[in-house]
């Protein structure tokens, strides 16, 4: 990695050091200008005639700087510069000053990567003053050196540092130096101001210092050293500020800001202290009206070899330190506390500036008691708090229809209780400007548009003060006032929780208040002007939301939405919660004839205790000993008449069951004749409190649709997965691009061997649950939870080899950004229902179902189930067909899909759950493909939206 650098300048040269001989410029008279530009449109030279002037501006700084006199000003207009070495020196009466002509920074001189030296020298001269400049340097040097000389000033300069061992290095043949009103930003282990032994009368006023890990002001036997009026920020924590050492007598510390220890504090500074000042420097040295900031204590000084650990211990032991005061701040703070400072400095402190930091004049603030000496108002560290006089331009209604009357206001602060004489509006029409005594006038725009106000108020002394905020007016065409409410998900909260957005309201008005009854009982919701609010039900259900706008216009308008809250689905595992063979979940035995199974599912293996309505299950049958039925339904319940699971002597048969789980945690399973072992695999559930964040969300029905068939190639490779191999499902883009799972309806068919497919976990290692059981030469399906990552799903099969088939019924979306509009729908589970029965006519007419043919069951309005649902999970079970068949449920006055839902063998009985969208009628259709055989459906929960 390259070296951290200052900046990224691309530094023009140009001919320094070439060795290339420079034409004279026409001779001139001291104190002249000379002008140095080295952009590109500057027509720069330092060889032409005319060179310097502003019309031809010096391209090279150091050329400059060669050519001045006593009394010059080297006025650099702009430019990137490389290091400058100052050898030209001025007066007393006729110093040299380099300037940018301006506060801003918008000049640098900069030693580059792989430079050497300082970017700035003063180089044995004196009577130099140099203003306004970003300086620099990449090397092992100090950013500026000051070598030999006196009587040097760097004022309003900004200094930072990479590798150097300071921003200011100042040898011991040097004296008065001045620092005023300059940025030094040091880095870790770079110290701010190095005095070498011999420097007398430097003199560091009403800068700021940020600094970590090094010390700011290092005076090594420097006497006279004059430290007043500064800001030192504590950016690594526990630093010495200050450090007076050797002969460093007859130095002043006065009215600094010392924010220490920031972040995190500093219990103590261990053998140094934020302010040390030798025995060799005590003498005629003066430390008072200073400001010490920190989040924790620790002793603050040391002062001729003792430490002391208050401001009164110090004055106790010294005298010193009269007016010092210490501030504890709270953890974390990252600004000075201003009030401490205000009003309560030494303005007769050596070298004190009558204007601050960024150069405004000194203030009395008429909310402080005057604390300080001398004129008694000047503030400690380098900035004056400023009067907090401030205006903005208000309007009555910021949007109305033309002719519009408007009464603009300037909108004040003034807890100075600033004279003000007259305020002076702009109403960005193109009219006059309005001068009023009074902070109110009125005006009528005529002409449609948009309009931006202004407004600048005059003080009592004759200051101007400009707003600092504007104000914008609309001037509408006729229109009424149409109102718009949208309720959508508000992720990431909870499923009941919803975000009713009112913006898309229309009026020639501005809006002066939204409110929204969300038709629950509660309160009416105050949406201010905004439209926008949040609102969490208490329970599932639809809901019809009322919003009410009033506009400035005095008009009032309702419109209403319906709403629908429900459940969403985690996905999660699978896991395995339940195995009566090895006493997982239960009891290590058989569930016999008659008995009933309870199953704890809240709570258990990383599922919330709390907030689950249903759990997705996939529920396999295991070595029956006769012919039988398992039935799921919610602990503390009547048992439903519905089946879920169907399987003769023998079988190994799953079935994903959707059952709701009961207040107290549990589902329960019945089992009608026989013994039989049983195993459950979590593969998701649903919740009315878990956050539509990450996995979780609603399902979005897509309808049957093939996306794997390792028969043909469809969604992966084409051919059978082999023992212990692996099928990767591509699933389309446009379904799963926001999708974090999806319902797939997975069919085995011709296995060599009996085996089991599970869902591959991402970790690589062999599955420990199956979604899918099934015996040498059988068809067989189940519907799966499966997660997606990243577009994809993959399966693993055990032994043998067998084709995969998959067809998408839903997904289950939580990320809304990339198909906003196909948000998914919430779900609300039920006891399950018996819809249809061909062996008792229940649902439909008697009878067996015949080949190639439908017949059409209604599902809203029966059995729990509301009209207007957008999909059912039915539990479709085939009964004793006279021939191989399959059966497929579809919407009704749909297509029939290219897909199967249960497949069947000649005389079994067989279920499987699908997830079934509902036609507009509110009925569903099931097609039998080959044979005759009876249809039994089972509703296990319905989705609206």
């Amino acid at each position: 990695m390259p070296p951290r650098s200052i900046g990224a300048f691309a530094f023009v040269v140009g001919l320094l050091g070439a060795g290339l001989a420079l034409t004279p410029s026409a001779a001139r008279a001291d104190g002249s200008t000379l002008y140095v530009n080295n952009t590109s449109t500057s027509n720069c030279s330092d060889s032409a005639a005319d060179a310097g002037s502003q019309a031809q501006p010096y391209c090279s700084l150091q050329t400059a700087v060669d050519t001045a006199r006593p009394g010059d000003t080297v006025m650099v207009v702009k430019g990137t510069f490389g290091p400058l070495d100052v050898k030209t020196s001025g007066t007393a009466s006729a110093p040299l000053t380099i300037t940018t002509g301006t506060s801003k920074v918008v000049t640098s001189i900069v030693t580059p990567l792989y430079g050497s030296g300082p970017g700035l020298t003063f180089d044995h001269v004196h009577d130099v003053a140099l203003h306004g400049f970003f300086i620099g340097t990449n090397a092992q040097a100090p950013v500026v050196a000051v070598e030999g000389s006196d009587s040097v000033t760097l004022e309003g300069d900004h200094l930072e540092g990479v590798y150097s061992p300071s921003l200011v290095g100042i040898d011991g043949q040097s004296s008065t130096v001045t620092l005023s009103r300059d940025q030094l930003d040091s880095a870790p282990g770079e110290d701010g101001v190095d005095i070498a032994a011999g420097a007398d009368g430097t003199v560091i006023t009403g800068n700021k210092f940020s600094y970590g890990k090094n010390t700011p002001v290092n005076a090594a036997g420097a006497p006279g050293t004059v430290v007043v009026g500064n800001t030192f920020t504590d950016n690594g924590g526990c630093n010495t500020v200050i450090s007076l050492t050797g002969a460093s007598s007859g130095s002043t510390v006065e009215n600094n800001a010392f924010f220490l220890g920031a972040p995190g504090g500093c219990a103590t500074y261990g053998s140094s202290t934020p302010v040390v000042v030798s025995s060799g420097s005590t003498g005629a040295t003066t430390f008072d009206y200073n400001v010490s900031e920190s989040e924790s204590g620790g002793a603050l000084y040391n002062w001729g070899g003792r430490t002391y650990a208050t401001a009164a211990d110090l004055q106790a032991a010294t005298g010193q330190g009269k007016h010092e005061l210490y501030v504890a701040v709270a953890a974390g703070t990252t600004s000075l506390n201003v009030t401490p400072l205000i009003d309560s400095a030494d303005a007769g402190a050596p070298n004190a500036l009558s204007t601050d930091f960024n150069g405004k004049a000194r203030v009395d603030d008429p909310l402080v008691a005057d604390t300080g000496t001398g004129a008694g108002y000047y503030d400690r560290g380098a900035v004056e708090y400023q009067d907090p006089y401030q205006l903005a331009a208000a309007v009555s209604v910021s949007k109305g229809p033309a002719p519009l009357s408007e009464t603009v206001t300037a909108d004040e602060t003034n807890p100075w209780k600033t004279g003000i004489t007259s305020y002076t509006f702009d109403f960005g029409d193109g009219s006059a400007p309005v001068v009023s005594a009074t902070p109110s006038v009125a005006h009528a725009y005529s002409a449609i548009g948009s309009y931006t106000v202004t407004v600048t108020a005059t003080t009592a002394a004759g200051t101007s003060v400009a707003g600092s905020k504007k104000a914008s007016v609309t001037v509408a065409a006729e229109a009424p006032l149409v109102p718009a409410l949208s309720l959508g998900q508000a992720r990431p909260h909870s499923s009941l929780t919803v975000q009713a957005d009112a913006s898309g309201t229309t009026d020639d008005w501005s809006i002066a208040d939204y409110g929204v009854d969300f038709g629950d009982g509660t309160p009416a919701a105050d949406l201010g002007t905004s439209g926008f609010g949040g609102h969490t039900y208490a329970k599932p259900g639809t809901y019809t939301a009322t919003l009410t706008v009033k506009d400035d216009g005095g008009n009032t308008a309702t419109t209403t939405r319906q709403v629908t809250v429900g459940s969403a689905l985690v996905p999660f595992g699978p896991t395995r919660i339940l195995d009566t063979r090895n006493g997982t979940g239960a009891a290590k035995a058989k569930v016999g004839p008659g008995a009933v199974l309870p199953l704890k599912v809240a709570g258990v293996n990383g599922i919330p205790a709390t907030g689950v309505t249903a759990v997705a299950l996939n529920l396999t049958g295991v070595n029956a000993s006769a012919s039988t039925v398992i039935t799921a339904y919610p602990d503390g319940t009547t048992r439903p008449t519905a089946s879920n699971l169907n399987l003769g002597p023998g079988q190994v048969t799953p079935n994903l069951v959707t059952v709701p789980v009961a207040p107290d945690g549990y589902v329960d399973l019945y089992n009608n004749a026989g013994s039989i072992d049983l195993v459950g695999d979590v593969e998701g559930y649903y919740s009315t409190t878990a956050a539509t964040l990450g996995g979780t969300g609603f399902v979005q029905v897509s309808g049957p649709t093939r996306v794997l068939d390792t028969r043909t190639g469809i969604g992966t490779a084409k051919g059978k997965a082999g023992p212990g191999g692996l099928v990767t499902l591509t699933l389309p883009a446009d379904g799963s691009s926001n999708a974090s799972a999806v319902l797939l309806n997975v069919t085995e068919t011709g296995a060599t061997a009996s085996s089991w497919v599970a869902l591959e976990p991402s970790s690589g290692d062999v599955p420990t649950t199956s979604v899918l059981d099934f015996a040498a030469g059988q068809t067989s399906a189940n519907l799966v939870v499966a997660p997606v990552s990243n577009g994809q799903v993959q399966f693993y099969n055990r032994t043998g080899n067998v084709d995969l088939i998959a067809d998408v019924e839903g997904y289950v979306v939580s990320d809304p950004t990339t198909s906003p509009a196909a948000l998914g729908s919430p779900y609300f589970p039920i006891s399950p229902t018996r819809v249809l029965d061909t062996r008792n006519g229940t649902g439909a007419a008697q009878g067996t179902l015949g080949a190639k043919s439908k017949l059409s069951v209604k599902v809203a309005g029966h059995g729990g189930v509301p009209a207007g649902v957008k999909a059912v999970l039915v539990n479709l079970t085939g009964v004793k067909p006279t021939t191989s068949t399959w059966l497929s449920a579809y919407a009704d006055g749909s297509a029939l899909p290219g897909s199967s839902t249960l497949n069947l063998a000649t005389g079994a009985t067989r279920a499987n759950l699908a997830l079934v969208p509902v036609g507009s009628d509110g009925s569903i259709d099931i097609y039998n493909s080959s044979g005759t055989v009876n249809v039994v459906a089972d509703v296990e929960g319905y989705y609206i939206g």
